[in-house]
């Protein structure tokens, strides 16, 4: 029997190595692109409308704004509202200042090139939001960048941001914050250190343009800890150099107003806070937060002021206020416990809470309780918890996955659309609310009905409808006008009874009423008069009230006693055009022409276009002999007004 030879097995054969799956992200601009072509349309019915809240104070009566080029050095030696009252200020954003300095410059008083700013910047700053949360973001679904940035554009809430001008401070902000995160990443990446300096660049700008980007230098390393695998000590690191242009700007935000804290006044008419004491002032602040909380889930309706006394002080008993604090622990909690995990839904709370922090009036009294603006850096946030709690109900997982990152429709019908419904009535909702924001007008009258008790509301509501009676060639239709206005001022001064503005100009309709009777000695002003005493009373150091009644002095002849006045009011607001005017007037009939020639030159410092002033000095020099130097005051006078060659 012959023996075989074993033969060896042979060796299996070696399986290839199988290439670890790479995940390929679809291409980020195009669809950041069609995110502000998106953004733009939501607010395109806003580029013919007009100047609106704070826009006066900055733009439209800020006479530093309105030197355009010439006026930007002031603009960041001074507060914000330094070229509107002669009051402190505790607002420092001169790049967004200097942004209307020249539209003003470009355009003056054409407030379609600024909305038109306003809209483009909202658009493009989306646009830089969704690719830097999809590099950050790289290892979950891009479905989660792409819905988060959509909720966050469309959201009604940011109406306010966009519609008035005044609020591109939080636009520019944000998108330089953005900007700095968007570099931050590529520094990360790349470790170029051309990337840093432009994140350090970008966040300097965000500073610059608004106080609260000093939010951002918690904001970097929450991002670091989340979307990356820094540790503790890389992280402090990396966010070390942010602290130099923030320490830089409160340095210069510190010389410029004077404190690091409001160097003013609150007043309980701007923020309700302030009229609440001891713990009811925590109270009250958690009822407003709950109040944030609930307009971000229903943002309807909307309102540009909830203030005193429309959300009436409260305490600790009311569980309203029980619930929002319950609610806002609950989400701190949960962050908190999330935090190990880094989990999504700890680093929206995070965000939320970190960039809200300033505004909740928790740690500072700020000069509002309540506004929709506040909530625009920090709704990312909400955004971003609305898209996981989307993905949470579809069962989709967040993770990015190899095969389905190409394409980020994918087959996600059903989220797709339900998100699609979402956008679809946000969007409905901000197209509507633009409307409101047309003019003063249209945005009281609307915003009124939803907040009957605001006193401001009533007051500012009152100044608009007699403006419409101002402009009215009908008596009837003036009358009825002029009484619309008195019940809306008599409400505010129901609501808030030391409302001094609302005497004043309670006092100003009844001036006007005797005014316009034809006989001169049928007038009788004694209502008019009573309530300006009353404005007094409530505010010792008001020009205007000392101004208007100098007129109502002067017309029946009292010349000292108008004088007399006019100079409270000169000396209470240095730069009040009429009041100078006014005096400079006295003066002159007075025969005291070189006092009238000082009033009318130091009116002219601060409105060096207005043509009844150049008229005035021109007739001062002449009426004191020297026509010489008056002669350069008419023909400016002439060129600005020509009815005035009559």
């Amino acid at each position: 029997m012959s023996s075989k030879k074993n033969k060896p097995n042979p060796a299996p054969a070696a399986k290839p190595k199988q290439a670890t799956p790479t995940i390929k992200q679809p291409r980020l601009w195009p669809w950041a692109l069609g995110i502000a072509a998106f953004s733009f349309l939501l607010y395109i019915n806003t580029l013919g409308h007009d100047y609106v809240l704070d826009d006066f104070s900055v733009i439209k009566e800020n006479f530093v704004t309105k030197r355009g080029f010439e006026g930007i050095p002031d603009l960041w030696k001074y507060h914000s509202r330094h070229g509107y009252w002669n009051s402190p200020g505790e607002l420092y954003r001169p790049i967004p200042m200097t942004m209307f300095a020249i539209e003003w410059e470009l355009a003056p008083d054409k407030p379609s090139l600024s909305h038109f700013f306003n809209i483009l910047f909202y658009a493009l700053s989306g646009a830089l939001l969704f690719v830097t949360l999809a590099r950050w973001m790289q290892g979950y679904s891009v479905l989660l960048p792409l819905l988060t940035t959509l909720f966050f554009m469309a959201h009604p809430v940011h109406v306010e941001v966009v519609a008035n001008i005044k609020s591109r401070d939080e636009i520019m902000l944000f998108g330089f914050a953005t900007a700095a995160l968007f570099f931050l990443h590529k520094y990360i990446t790349t470790n170029k250190l051309g990337a840093m300096a432009a994140s350090l660049g970008c966040y300097t700008l965000a500073l610059f343009s608004k106080e609260s980007a000093v939010t951002f230098l918690a904001i970097i390393p929450l991002m670091l800890y989340f979307f990356t695998k820094s540790d503790f000590k890389k992280i402090a690191l990396t966010t070390l150099p942010y602290l130099v242009p923030a320490i830089i700007f409160i340095l210069v935000r510190k010389a410029v107003i004077g404190s690091l804290t409001n160097p003013g006044e609150t007043y309980s008419l701007d923020n309700i806070l302030v009229a609440a004491k001891g713990g009811a002032y925590y109270a009250n602040a958690f009822l407003l937060l709950g109040k944030y909380l609930w307009t971000l889930l229903v943002p309807y309706p909307l309102c540009s002021d909830f203030g005193f006394n429309q959300i009436p002080l409260t305490t600790w008993a009311d569980w309203r206020v029980m619930l929002s604090l319950l609610t806002w622990l609950g989400l701190g909690a949960f962050a908190v416990m999330g935090l190990r995990k880094r989990s999504l839904w700890a680093f929206a709370i995070l965000f939320f809470i970190i960039n809200f922090s300033i505004s909740s009036n928790l740690f500072i009294t700020i000069g509002t309780s309540f506004g929709d603006r506040l909530l625009y850096s920090a709704s990312p946030g909400f955004a971003l918890a609305l898209a996981l709690i989307l993905m949470k109900i579809f069962k989709l997982d967040w993770v990015a996955s190899p095969t389905a990152e190409a394409s980020i429709l994918g087959k996600n019908t059903g989220l797709l659309a339900v998100a699609g419904v979402v956008l679809l009535a946000y969007s409905v909702l901000t197209f509507s609310r633009n409307a409101d924001w047309k003019d003063s007008y249209t945005l009281y009258e609307a915003d009124v009905e939803n907040s009957p008790n605001s006193a401001k509301l009533n007051f500012h509501y009152g100044l608009e409808i007699v403006q419409k009676g101002l402009k009215s060639t009908n008596p009837q239709e003036q009358k009825a006008l002029y009484d619309r206005a008195k019940k809306h001022f008599e409400h505010a001064i129901e609501v808030f009874p030391a409302y001094h503005d609302a005497y004043s100009q309670l006092g100003l309709i009844y001036y006007r009423e005797e005014a316009a009777k034809p006989d001169l000695k049928s007038r009788d002003y004694s209502k008019a008069m009573e309530n300006y005493n009353l404005a007094l009373k409530y505010k010792a150091n008001f020009p205007l009230v000392y101004s208007n009644m100098g007129i109502i002095f002067f017309e029946s002849g009292q010349l000292d006693k108008a004088k007399e006045v006019y100079e409270k009011a000169v000396q209470y607001d240095p730069r009040m055009i009429d009041a100078l005017r006014n005096l400079g007037a006295v003066n002159a009939m007075q025969k005291n022409f070189p006092e009238a020639i000082k009033w009318f030159k130091q009116g002219l410092e601060y409105d060096p276009e207005n043509p009844t002033l150049n008229f005035y000095l021109g007739s001062a020099y002449k009426d004191s002999g020297q026509p010489e130097l008056g002669q350069p005051f008419f023909e400016k006078a002439y060129r600005l007004d020509p009815k005035l060659k009559k």
